[in-house]
């Protein structure tokens, strides 16, 4: 097998990064500036996707904790609280108009804990690396290039028109296969799983000496966003069954850029499913 290029970081850390500014964010609410309704709503926003994202790659009794530290209790209000009226007064105000116990209701102070526990749960939670997940990575890095690739032949050879004539999977397949070839010894095209309603189901390439499968899709009029995303989730699904299957790496290939968010769309499907599968996403 050819040496790849260093491995794309997990998701964890970049998540963590996004944590971190968002609390720079929020610690302007209650700045001397009175932040507008359009930042306000705007990190509302932005916190609940963070937030969707950042469980949906910890254990379920991990995730139950994660979403107490954004709801709160009794005791201590939540992100929630804070986000939904952070410049709202505190109810204990001295008859000579001042707050001896803050101004704010929700003070930043108590929701950066809470942000901070966050990013803790999320670092206890990451998994070590394994084989498979390396190389999946890598290649991804590789597939992510393939449109450059195809672009040089193009240029240098317009007599070659390779990019051109991929107009479905099953000729992007050919390309992604003689690549894969020019990196694994073992590439063994067009393998099947079985389907939950006993047919079978075939998976585009097994590297049985890395324990990757490799799946390609090609985007379409007829397909749109939500309809890749379903279909990846089934795939995702489905691989544990397979016996050479410790990591998927779903390739996308997207030549007419048909995808309004694509880098969006790799970060909502690169996950661990809840069988413990590492399922990759990429999209160039």
């Amino acid at each position: 097998m050819a040496t790849l290029p260093a491995p794309r970081p997990s998701i964890i850390p970049q998540l963590i990064a996004e944590s971190e500014e968002l609390e720079r964010r929020m610690s302007l609410l209650q700045g001397d500036e009175e932040p507008s309704h359009a930042d306000i709503t705007g990190l509302r926003r932005d916190y609940r996707a963070w937030h969707a994202r950042a469980r949906n790659v910890l254990p379920a009794d991990v995730a139950k904790k994660f979403d107490e530290h954004r709801d709160g209790n009794l005791f201590k209000s939540g992100i929630t609280q804070y986000l939904g009226d952070p410049r709202k007064e505190s109810v204990f105000r001295a008859e000579d108009g001042t707050f001896p116990l803050g101004r704010w209701q929700y003070n930043f102070d108590g929701v950066r804990g809470q942000l901070e526990k966050q990013r803790n749960l999320l670092i206890e939670a990451e998994p070590e690396e394994s084989p498979s997940e390396r190389v999946a990575t890598d290649l991804a890095a590789v597939l992510r290039r393939l449109p450059e690739f195809l672009r040089v032949l193009q240029q240098r050879r317009p007599e070659w028109p390779v990019g051109e004539a991929i107009k479905d999977e099953r000729e992007l397949q050919v390309v992604v296969e003689a690549l894969l070839r020019t990196l694994f010894d073992d590439v063994r095209p067009e393998d099947y799983v079985p389907s939950r309603g006993g047919a079978n189901s075939r998976v585009d390439f097994v590297l049985p000496e890395v324990g990757v499968v490799v799946e390609t899709k090609m985007t379409r009029a007829s397909m749109s966003a939500q309809k890749l995303g379903e279909e990846l989730l089934i795939d995702a699904g489905r691989y544990p069954t397979h016996p050479d299957c410790d990591a998927v790496l779903a390739y996308v290939y997207d030549p007419d850029r048909r995808l309004d968010n694509p880098r969006g769309i790799e970060r909502d499907l690169t996950m661990r499913t809840t069988s413990g599968l590492s399922f990759l996403c990429v999209i160039s």
